[in-house]
């Protein structure tokens, strides 16, 4: 959904409540008595406004697009028609993700970034992976490189795609999944770890 579509199908909508709201107050005494229509317009208002304000800022993802999934990983291959990730697992109890944050990274291999993403069916969409560094020497997001692919939507389980890189600096990451409009579906979070050291732990193989 563009911006002019999104602005068109809500004033539409604000029109079509003010009508209903003052069609309910004609027919029913018993409402106005009941509840001031000032309040329920108040409201209505109130709430249509904070919707723009929180698309405006890119607070509210774009429509009808969703990130199904977002996960930085080791390896991603793609074999019958499956994308088999592989990826280090968190703690038990960080239910809420996929992937681990502190990414164990060897100079020269490469990381990936995996998302799989729900769009209805004969929707097509340019989306991009924004891969931003954070420089903490001026404590400023950089961005690296924006690299896009198209998708197709209809599949229940979302669109797949990834995309990778090499030799990343050592810090915090984040890969910002986005729209031809730089609208935000979602943000990919990871930490660059380099130590001969260490190596990745609680590696899992999945199939998306």
């Amino acid at each position: 959904m563009n911006t002019n579509i999104f602005i068109i199908s809500g004033l539409l909508s604000l029109l079509f409540t003010i009508l209903f709201i003052f069609v309910i107050y004609r027919v029913s005494p018993s409402t106005r008595k009941e509840i001031h229509i000032g309040r329920i317009l108040g409201i209505v208002f109130i709430m249509y406004a904070s919707i723009n304000i929180f698309y405006y800022f890119r607070l509210i993802p774009p429509v009808p697009l969703a990130l199904a999934n977002g996960i930085v990983a080791h390896n991603v291959e793609v074999k019958n028609h499956n994308y088999v990730v592989t990826y280090e697992t968190d703690e038990s109890y960080v239910f809420w993700r996929e992937h681990r944050l502190k990414f164990i990274h060897n100079p020269g291999e490469n990381v990936y970034i995996f998302t799989s993403i729900f769009a209805p069916t004969d929707i097509e969409k340019l989306i991009s992976h924004r891969w931003n560094w954070y420089d903490d020497t001026i404590n400023e997001w950089q961005v690296i490189e924006d690299i896009g692919y198209d998708i197709t939507g209809g599949r229940d389980a979302g669109y797949r795609g990834y995309t990778f890189k090499n030799n990343l600096k050592q810090g915090l990451w984040k890969v910002e999944v986005i729209t031809k409009e730089e609208l935000i579906l979602g943000v990919v979070d990871f930490e660059i770890i380099i130590n001969p050291t260490l190596h990745p732990r609680g590696l899992v193989v999945k199939n998306f």
